[in-house]
């Protein structure tokens, strides 16, 4: 298989990761969970991208007659990756809201006036005995 064909495949995976985060993230949007099945998806996916570098590891440099057609896949792909680093980005921010808008509230009980003692007391500390009233300045 040639790189360029390689890096054609790769960019058809970035196109189905892209369609799929979509979905998640629309998912996310409407329901505020991620369920089991689009986790067994993405795991799929990710696979998928893991043999195709693999791949392109395995198919070496881009031959000098493929080198703008690879250029136009590579700047395709490159801006792919960065759109779903957004979308990543966003879908996370959105599992962290509703986790934290889903997480049971921790209630502190109301204080004691024995725990408000122990809270605010103060404890004094002997120092030790100077020749210079505290406070004072000191004149040089």
């Amino acid at each position: 298989m040639t790189t360029l064909a390689v890096l054609e495949q790769y960019s058809a995976l970035c196109d189905e990761l892209d369609q799929y985060m979509n979905e998640e993230n629309s998912h996310l949007r409407e329901s505020g969970n991620d369920q089991s099945l689009l986790v067994d998806r993405k795991r799929q996916i990710l696979e998928k991208l893991n043999d195709a570098l693999v791949f392109l590891r395995q198919a070496g440099p881009v031959k000098t007659a493929d080198h703008t057609a690879s250029a136009d896949v590579r700047k395709r792909v490159l801006a792919k990756v960065l759109k779903l680093l957004l979308l990543s980005r966003e879908s996370e921010q959105l599992l962290f809201k509703n986790s934290v808008r889903n997480a049971p509230r921790v209630e502190t009980p109301p204080p004691t006036p024995a725990r408000l003692a122990t809270t605010y007391k103060t404890q004094k500390q002997t120092r030790p005995a100077s020749t210079e009233p505290q406070g004072s300045w000191s004149v040089w």
